[in-house]
């Protein structure tokens, strides 16, 4: 269930983050697998999701059980759950920018490069990196402006 009903931009995140499956074991080892009628499981899927009734409140920092976890594992939701809140802050703004460049017949390489001068200068190498992570840096945002589209193309 959560697969399938899971808000689009946590799972573009998640997929980003290649964090999917964790967080599918996370939640159903933490918050479903508890219960032991499928009917109490179904109930906690809905309520993982926030689905009440017709409406849908998600909160995707409350679905990861914080408690007793080790430092490391901490770190690594900590950053998953950073990367579901840009996707939710940032991607609306840049499928629009996509949408109208991509509609006056920009070509692609304008509309990366416009990307990543409007929302992903902060990754952006600066004169004081050295080589390697000026080129593991353009690697990377390269890879993210390119998932971006695939995301935007339905291509995910």
């Amino acid at each position: 269930m959560l697969r399938d009903r899971c808000p689009k931009l946590v799972n573009y995140a998640l997929k980003w983050c290649k964090a999917k499956e964790k967080w599918l074991d996370h939640v159903y080892n933490n918050w479903i697998w508890i219960y032991s009628s499928n009917e109490e499981r179904y109930g906690a899927a809905k309520a993982i999701l926030g689905i009440h009734g017709k409406k849908m409140q998600f909160n995707f920092v409350d679905t990861i059980l914080w408690d007793n976890m080790s430092s490391e594992e901490k770190d690594y939701w900590t950053r998953v759950c950073g990367w579901v809140s840009w996707f939710q802050q940032k991607y609306a703004y840049i499928k629009n920018t996509y949408d109208i460049l991509n509609s006056t017949g920009k070509d692609i390489s304008t509309i990366k490069l416009r990307i990543i001068h409007d929302y992903l200068m902060l990754m952006c190498p600066t004169t004081q990196d050295s080589d390697e992570v000026k080129e593991e840096k353009n690697r990377y945002i390269n890879s993210l402006v390119d998932y971006l589209i695939d995301c935007f193309e339905n291509r995910i």
